[in-house]
């Protein structure tokens, strides 16, 4: 008898001591917003990777259309770009509270060019990059050292145009990435069609010069606007807005080999569309991307052993205006924002095939433009 209740007893313990072991990882979601609905600007809410639920836990006022966002490598410090024109385009910097989940503004400075829509950190965590949309030009700023920005360092404008004479009668810088050792930025071009090249070198004030010989150009009408490396390195993945395809290239001693063009949206698609957002899943097995317009959907990508992409589907986003997205850091979650909709929904990832389902967890956020993770800190 006391054998069976020793053996009970233990059957209890153990599930008990597996329920401890796989206690739920908390992260905060910061979001960047267009305040044109409110004026809160950036928000802050907790993610919990195990029930796919968001909890509110702080908000921002007082910065004009915050809409992009970059986190310095420890996640002490948080910058956004002021989508406006004229003197209220800027870029900000914020300290941030991992532990609490609490954004404090720092300073701002304008970036001298107008229609900023997207920033980026140099890797050794000297500048920060505003691509300015309006202006087709990228603004350097220094980083202090205690985290604040200094006055546009450089000031680099592009010039020429492409095909479309409505939308690509001028440059239209759109994004930044460093590539994969950090040595060069590349920079988006709408209104181009190249992603153009620029040799970093932080020890400099004006840290940027052209490197020509390693642009990269897509398809005439593309308009590229986001793009992304794999950890390895060695593949580009290029999201276009104007042609919502994705340009595959080879990636080898800083020249770009184009290996691929497939469309980001189902093939019989006969309305409105709208390239926009594009990024890996972090086991590297799998590309998705958002399409606005009508579409308003995610395209799923395999990716294959040469780095080519395999279309597995496209999911509604079940909102309008679907801009960034984000993939969670366990890779079970994937959550996208609305622009139009005013809304972020939550979907569940399957590892295995790529699909989205989505969870039923949605909160309202005024025009939510970028998502990303930050884990909590105890």
């Amino acid at each position: 008898m006391k054998l069976k209740l020793a053996v009970l007893s233990l059957a209890f313990f153990i599930p008990l001591l597996g329920f401890s072991q796989s206690k739920a990882m908390d992260y905060h979601l910061i979001i960047g917003t267009y305040t044109k609905t409110q004026n809160n600007g950036l928000f802050v809410y907790k993610f919990n990777t195990e029930t796919g639920k968001l909890s509110f836990e702080s908000k921002t006022e007082g910065v004009v259309n915050p809409s992009y966002l970059a986190i310095n490598n420890d996640a002490t410090k948080v910058y956004s770009v002021s989508e406006a024109e004229g003197k209220q385009s800027g870029v900000s910097a914020f300290n941030f509270d991992a532990k609490n989940g609490v954004l404090s503004f720092i300073n701002s400075q304008p970036t001298t060019s107008p229609g900023p829509c997207h920033v980026t950190l140099s890797k050794d965590g000297k500048f920060a990059f505003s691509a300015n949309y309006g202006g087709g030009s990228l603004s350097v700023f220094p980083i202090k050292g205690d985290g604040s920005l200094a006055p546009v360092s450089q000031l680099i404008k592009h010039a020429g145009n492409s095909i479309d004479k409505k939308r690509q009668n001028e440059p239209h810088v759109h994004s930044t990435t460093f590539s994969p050792d950090g040595s060069i930025l590349y920079v988006a071009d709408l209104g181009t069609d190249f992603v153009n090249a620029y040799k970093y070198n932080g020890n400099e004030k004006q840290p940027l010069t052209s490197e020509k010989s390693s642009d990269i150009k897509v398809a005439l009408g593309f308009g590229p606007r986001h793009f992304t490396f794999n950890k390895k390195g060695d593949k580009l993945y290029v999201m276009n807005e104007m042609k919502p395809y994705v340009s595959v290239f080879d990636y080898k001693n800083n020249k770009a080999t184009l290996l691929q063009e497939i469309n980001s949206n189902a093939t019989d698609f006969k309305g409105e569309d709208g390239g926009a957002d594009i990024h890996l899943s972090n086991d590297g097995k799998f590309l998705y991307t958002t399409n606005r317009g009508t579409a308003n959907n995610i395209g799923i990508f395999k990716i294959e052993k040469n780095g080519k992409l395999t279309k597995v589907g496209n999911e509604s986003t079940k909102g309008k205006g679907p801009r960034n997205f984000a993939i969670d850091p366990t890779d079970n979650f994937l959550l996208v924002g609305h622009q139009y909709t005013d809304d972020i929904f939550v979907f569940r990832r399957d590892q295995k095939t790529g699909l989205l389902s989505f969870t039923g967890e949605k909160i309202n956020v005024g025009s939510p433009v970028c998502l990303k993770f930050v884990e909590v800190k105890n």
